[in-house]
Parts: structure tokens; C-alpha cells; sequence
């Protein structure tokens, strides 16, 4: 058991041992301070602060010298154990204290990332990307200055195209003592290759080290959530779905009781601000700052192009709506949730083109970085709304949506009785209200049994393979489910299955 934790036993001390290590910082800083000063420091009643007080000069790592001073044990503590040997204090302090230094030194990291950021993709408007200005990605770095245990956390960056690792990394090698290696760890999960490949070129040019992983969320896995990281800046889609999904993985990945998350979420409405802070609460994370329009972003008009950074702190009990090993299955981008197309037009020859998710081209930066099939520009105007409408009308339709599912890891007694498959198929029919023609299931011997739920919307069919723990699920549509996630997942549910594979294949496609 290190120092702190014992104290904190010692103490009955409600908060995390964390309290101890600010103030034994706060006194390797400040040199000596009176209790009432290192309560202000923590806000904790006297009391408390003075008990804490009393166990770390009996420890060794506190002296009386007319208010409390570290000693030789205390320096060695602080330096060695709590990462400050790597950290240039002075320089630290002036920062804190003086804002003129402060913004000097921003300015300064501004530069030296506008210089050095190389390879850097376009946007993903499908995925609602937006970039983060340099200013702002630098103000988040600062942030972290304002805990002053940096020095020993372990940071995740969860989702990084907005690239604040690599402003991270600079600040923290801007205040480091030259011959100390550095102490702080960053670590990038990251599912796009571009921006991995970015953030690992850019880093190397500033002499950086950062770790980047590919990492899909959707895809739950305990190797990469499993609650090892101190502080995790996040930066989610635009939707309640996307934002529980990342908010989840960032609880997954933190020390429980022990971490501080960083999240950047822009709410459009105070239904969508409510719903933000339900699901704070519903995770038992405690918010310990708002800082509202504390992030600009280069576009992202969805939000008026900028969104409030939470700082939220996990408690003992807090825990993921989604967990770790799950996978999700919801819609979680604007553009899958509301699915538009934009009409541009080339201003050279006048070909037009249709931009949406769905489409060949999917943003207007695609469409200019392959420029007009017809003459080679690349200068495009979107077209008004009516004419528009005109354009969209021709563009492709198709018959039906056929879902192709492959459930793996089911228990057997779900497979291999006809009843069982029947009675499940049934209600995953009822519940996601499709209507029934008729229906028939056939038991076969020793192992198996397929069944076929006629539609008035199409067909709805099964065989299982109860030896091998498997199902083959098809559905054939020909109009939209009223919730895609809600059939997938109760087709998962109802058969217990333990991985799921999916895919959606379009029908009759032509052109109308």
C-alpha cells in the first residue's frame, strides 16, 4: 500500500487519495503553507486537512516550520513517486500565476503546431468530423495544468482528429527539465488510419511520444477498455447515441474513482442538455466543470461550430451503460440518423451531382478532390432547394432492404427445439411490428430446424446448426423497419447469441 492510500485509511477519508498527493505537491510548490491554506487548496473542512496533516508528519513527509514544510522524504516522495522530477517547477508556477507568460506560450504552441502538422486527411462529414481550431486544442492541454498530479497520469485520447494529443505532448515537453525523460503517457485510440498516420508523422517531427492504436468502438473489447488510464479527453458525435456510446468506452477505460474525463459535447436544445445530463448521472460521473462554447470548430454549423467541454470526475461506483466486451449496434452519426443529400453544381459545365452519405460522393471535398467527370473543374456550387429537388428525384432507389445475420456462440437448448425457434421468431415478428401471412418451422433429426415466417412485407427465415452453436438469420423487407437496432439486437438477445455478424444488402436497385 503506497503513502496516500494509507493515510487515506488512516483518516477515514471520504475522497480519493488523490487529495493527499495534491497537497503534498501544493507543498513541494508553494514550499510551506498553514492548514487553512492547504484546506482552500483542497476544499476540505479544517478538520479533515489538519488529521491529514498530523498522519504525513508522521510519516516523515511533513516538518513544522511555522506552517507545514516538506522534508527531505517529502521532496523525494513528490519527485520521484509523483512524477515532478520530470517537471520544470518554476516554469510551471510562472504559468499558472502569470497570464501574460501564459498566452505567450500559447501563441508560441499555436506556430509550432501550424508548422509541424503534416498529412493531416479531410473531414468526415459522414462521421460528423469537424476539426478543432489550434487555439482551442491548445486551451484543452492547459486544462491539465490545473491538476497538478499531470505528471504521473496515463492519458487517452479517445477519438483524436482533432489532434489535442499532439498539443498535449508539446506543452508537456515545453515544461519539462531537459535531461529527465518524460513521465507523462499518451495513448490514442483512433479508428481512422489517416489520422493515425498524422498524429504518429507529426509527433515524430516534434520529437513526441505518442501511442496510437486503431481501435473501432463499436467493437467492444476488454483489451482496450479496461480501465487503465488517468484522464481521457473525448470528443463524440453530434448525437445522444454516438455520445452514450463514447461516454461509455471512456468510462471502461478509466480508474474508476480515481480519473477525470474530458468531454466535448455540443447540445442543440435543452431536451438534448437534459438528456446529456441524464446520462452523466445514469453512470454515477459527478460533474465537476462546465465551460460552456470552450471549443471552436472549423465548420460544424450542426452545432454553430462550437460546443462545451465537461469536466466530469468517476467516483468507486461509477460504471458503462454499454459494456466494455459489447458491441453496439445503434446509429450513431447525423448523417446515418438523418440521412440528407445536397445537390452542387459544376459552374464551369454545369454537371450536377448528388452529395449524401449513401452516395458516391460523400461530402463536397471528395467531390472536389476528384473534380467534374465531365471537364476537369473543381469549382462547385450547391444548388437552391427547389432546384434540387428536381435532381434528386432520378437518383437511385431500390425494392427492399435483405438483412443477412449470422449468430455465433448461442446456446444449444435455443437451437435445437422447433418450438423454442418458432415461439422466438414469432415474437421478434410481433415486437418489431412486422405483420404475419403464415409460418412454417420444420424439426430436423438429430440437429437443426428452419423455419419461414411469411411477410406482407417479404419473409423472415432461419436454420440452425445447434452442434456448432450457430444460426443463419434472414429478413427481407420492402420498406423501412421501424428500428433497424431493435430487430438486430432482439434477434441477439432472444438467441443468446455471444458474437453477431450483419450485414444489409439493398434490393431491386434501379433507377426511378
Amino acid at each position: 500500500m503506497n503513502i496516500a492510500k494509507k493515510i487515506k485509511k488512516q483518516t477515514n477519508l471520504r475522497e480519493s487519495e488523490e487529495v493527499i498527493e495534491i497537497l503534498l505537491i501544493e507543498l513541494y510548490l508553494r514550499h510551506r503553507l498553514s492548514t487553512r491554506c492547504m484546506a482552500d487548496r483542497v476544499n476540505l473542512p479544517l478538520p479533515v486537512v489538519s488529521a491529514i496533516r498530523k498522519e504525513l508528519k508522521r510519516a516523515g513527509l511533513v516538518t513544522e516550520q511555522q506552517g507545514a514544510v516538506l522534508t527531505r522524504r517529502g521532496r523525494l516522495y513528490v519527485e520521484q513517486q509523483l512524477g515532478w522530477l520530470a517537471i520544470d517547477s518554476e516554469k510551471y508556477l510562472r504559468l499558472l500565476d502569470s497570464t501574460l507568460e501564459k498566452e505567450a506560450l500559447k501563441n508560441e504552441l499555436v506556430q509550432e503546431l501550424e508548422a509541424a502538422i503534416s498529412n493531416r486527411p479531410v473531414v468526415e462529414v459522414a462521421y460528423d468530423q469537424a476539426f478543432a481550431t489550434l487555439e482551442t486544442i491548445v486551451d484543452r492541454a492547459f486544462l491539465l495544468l490545473t491538476d497538478c498530479t499531470f505528471p504521473k497520469k496515463h492519458i487517452l485520447f479517445l477519438g483524436d482528429d482533432d489532434l489535442t494529443s499532439l498539443a498535449v505532448g508539446l506543452l508537456v515537453k515545453k515544461i519539462q527539465r531537459r535531461a529527465i525523460e518524460e513521465s507523462i503517457r499518451l495513448t490514442v485510440y483512433e479508428l481512422s488510419a489517416g489520422i493515425i498516420d498524422c498524429i504518429e508523422t507529426t509527433a515524430e517531427k516534434l520529437g513526441l511520444v505518442i501511442c496510437c492504436e486503431q481501435v473501432d468502438f463499436r467493437q467492444g473489447s476488454c483489451k482496450w477498455f479496461n480501465h487503465q488510464f488517468d484522464s481521457i479527453f473525448v470528443d463524440p458525435p453530434y448525437t445522444l447515441s454516438g455520445l452514450k456510446l463514447f461516454l461509455s468506452r471512456a468510462v471502461s477505460s478509466s480508474k474508476l474513482g480515481n480519473s477525470k474525463i474530458y468531454l466535448s459535447f455540443g447540445e442543440r436544445d435543452p431536451e438534448s442538455q437534459l438528456a446529456t445530463q441524464h446520462l452523466f448521472s445514469q453512470q454515477n460521473l459527478l460533474i465537476d466543470q462546465i465551460r460552456p462554447k470552450f471549443n471552436h470548430y472549423s465548420g460544424a454549423s450542426i452545432i454553430n461550430g462550437v460546443s462545451t467541454l465537461y469536466e466530469l470526475s468517476t467516483q468507486a461506483d461509477s460504471y458503462a451503460n454499454i459494456l466494455a466486451e459489447k458491441p453496439y449496434l445503434e446509429l450513431m452519426y447525423t448523417g446515418e440518423l438523418n440521412p440528407r443529400n445536397t445537390v452542387y453544381r459544376c459552374q464551369n459545365c454545369q454537371q450536377t451531382y448528388i452529395i449524401g452519405a449513401k452516395q458516391t460522393f460523400k461530402t463536397i471535398e471528395y467531390l472536389k478532390a476528384q473534380c467534374c467527370s465531365a471537364c476537369g473543374s473543381d469549382n462547385f456550387l450547391r444548388v437552391s432547394r427547389e432546384a434540387a429537388a428536381a435532381t434528386v428525384s432520378h437518383e437511385k432507389w431500390y425494392l427492399g432492404d435483405h438483412y443477412l445475420i449470422e449468430l455465433k456462440s448461442c446456446p444449444q437448448e435455443l437451437l435445437a427445439s422447433v418450438s423454442t425457434v418458432e415461439q422466438t421468431m414469432l415474437a421478434i415478428v410481433e415486437t418489431c411490428d412486422l405483420a404475419a401471412v403464415t409460418h412454417y418451422f420444420h424439426q430436423f433429426e438429430p440437429w437443426g430446424v428452419s423455419g419461414v415466417v411469411v411477410l406482407k412485407e417479404s419473409h423472415f427465415t432461419i436454420h440452425t446448426w445447434p452442434e456448432e452453436n450457430y444460426a443463419a438469420v434472414d429478413l427481407f423487407v420492402c420498406q423501412e423497419l421501424s428500428s433497424k437496432e431493435q430487430f438486430i439486437s432482439l434477434v441477439t438477445d432472444l438467441f443468446g447469441a455471444g458474437e453477431m455478424v450483419y450485414q444489409m444488402v439493398k434490393r431491386g436497385e434501379r433507377m426511378g
